[in-house]
Formats: structure tokens, C-alpha cells, sequence
């Protein structure tokens, strides 16, 4: 799978999934030579959390020979205004956040996309739809969900160690199941 069609898979997760529960529970989802493969944390409540999918992320993407990756979370946006310098109010406690799903994408050639849902709910609070994705533009990327594949092609028996590591932990990765 391309990673643009990865990108348009993840897309219809989040649309499909936020239609039918109005929340979406984070998730990673790789193309793999198997097929895609989901995996979904416990949650992303702190920053310890958050570093703990990244890792176990990285550790998927290669035991299972990803060529490319998205992430697919629910957050809080702020943007600069135009002339004005960015907000540095967390996100979470700006009164101009913006809620938004995002899709955080890195494929084998180095390409990374950036795509913002935003979230529509009516007035009492319940999910209407997502907006257009928006892209991000970036020259560069980096933080905890950067370089979530592996630099180099990743052997057999360290690829086999890693799948033995994630059962270790408990780490369940799934199929994409079609209908």
C-alpha cells in the first residue's frame, strides 16, 4: 500500500469511526508486506503515556516490516493569528483552541504529512462531523512522534525479537479487518 493510500485509510477510519461512537480512541496504523495493522494504547492521558506509544510504535514499524505509518489521534489545536505570535497557552486551556483529529503520517522514502480533521459538534456537545482535512505544512519534523520507522531495512532475528518483546509487554497488534 502507497503511503497516500495509507493517508486515505486512515482518513476513513477517523470519519467512520467519530460518525458512529463521536470519539476516537488513539490508534496506529501501518502497511505492512501482511497487510495493515492496528495497534491502540491504553491511553494518552500524560506524557509518559504518550512516549510509552511512540516506542512501542517504533518497535511495531519494525518487527513488522512497515513501510509506512500514521497516527491517528484526537487533539487540541491553537494556531498563530495572522500578524500576532502563537498563543504559548497549552492547548487544552487556550480559550481559541480548536478541536481537531490528526493524522500524523511518516512513510519509508522520509516523506512526513500532517493532516488536520477539525471536529464539528452541535451546540449540546455531541459530534456533527469532521471538517476537510487541512495539511500542515512543514520543512522539518521532530518530537516524540518522529522517525517512528526504522531508518534501515531491520533483519529477520532482530525483527523476530522485537515481535517476542511486544508480547512481552502485552502489546496486542491487529489486522485491519475489511467488510
Amino acid at each position: 500500500m502507497t503511503f497516500p493510500d495509507l493517508l486515505a485509510e486512515a482518513d476513513r477510519y477517523a470519519r467512520m469511526t467519530m460518525k458512529r461512537h463521536g470519539k476516537l480512541a488513539p490508534v496506529m496504523m501501518a502497511a505492512t508486506p501482511a497487510g495493515l495493522i492496528l495497534f491502540t494504547p491504553d491511553g494518552l492521558t500524560d506524557t509518559g503515556m504518550k512516549d510509552d506509544f511512540a516506542n512501542k510504535v517504533k518497535l511495531i514499524t519494525a518487527s513488522h516490516q512497515a513501510t509506512a505509518v500514521v497516527l491517528i489521534v484526537e487533539s487540541w489545536l491553537t494556531r498563530a493569528r495572522p500578524d500576532q505570535p502563537l498563543d504559548q497557552t497549552p492547548p487544552s486551556e487556550s480559550l481559541d483552541r480548536e478541536e481537531v483529529v490528526v493524522l500524523i503520517g511518516q512513510a519509508q522514502s522520509g516523506e512526513h504529512r500532517t493532516h488536520f480533521l477539525p471536529i464539528h459538534r452541535l451546540g449540546n456537545g455531541k459530534f456533527w462531523n469532521l471538517g476537510d482535512a487541512e495539511d500542515m505544512p512543514a520543512d522539518s519534523f521532530k518530537g516524540r512522534f518522529s522517525g517512528l520507522l526504522p531508518p534501515k531495512p531491520v533483519d529477520e532475528k532482530t525483527r523476530q525479537m522485537g515481535k517476542v518483546l511486544l508480547e512481552a509487554m502485552g502489546v496486542k497488534v491487529a489486522p485491519l479487518k475489511r467488510r
